[in-house]
């Protein structure tokens, strides 16, 4: 159980430092979108205009969530109640976790459900995922000044940086 508690007290830590170095380091339209991304998978690329990847991820994530939700028989999502490390996975959720813990934060399992692992591993993938979205709705806001300082830092294109790696 010490793992388990020094993740419960680690993450907390990371999560502010995370936060206040995306701060930090993004304008006003990434933590916009940043933030529209979390509230609900797709919603920050279709506020910039992604359309064809908003409606993937919103196609793709929901569901995900929502049957592992039907799987778990609706009792997954408790942000620390049932169990921590199933509700830091579901943090990158958003509204979706807000709102699934809301309305079954009085459920209680009665039967044994064999699914129940199975519906957190979905729900909180489901999330985790969302985390990616998330990234790449700050990457897509980039504003052509911060570009224009990566490039002058590293001296070389995003595009030659990506080729470099690949070979």
């Amino acid at each position: 159980m010490i793992l388990g508690e020094l993740l419960l007290n680690f993450v907390p830590i990371a999560l502010i430092g995370g936060l206040a170095y995306f701060v930090y380091k993004s304008n006003r339209q990434q933590r916009f979108a940043v933030l529209l991304a979390w509230a609900f998978p797709g919603a920050g690329h279709w506020w910039l205009g992604h359309r064809a990847r908003a409606k993937y991820f919103a196609a793709f994530l929901v569901p995900m969530f929502l049957v592992g939700m039907i799987l778990a028989g609706f009792l997954n999502i408790s942000p620390f109640d049932r169990h921590p490390i199933w509700g830091l996975a579901q943090l990158p959720g958003g509204l979706l976790t807000l709102v699934g813990w809301l309305a079954t934060t009085g459920l209680e399992q009665t039967t044994k459900n064999d699914f129940y692992y199975i519906g957190c591993l979905y729900s909180g993938s489901a999330c985790l995922l969302n985390l990616l979205a998330m990234c790449d709705v700050w990457d897509l806001a980039e504003s052509p000044e911060q570009r224009a300082a990566a490039v002058a830092q590293t001296g070389k294109k995003p595009s030659e940086a990506t080729a470099e790696t690949t070979s």
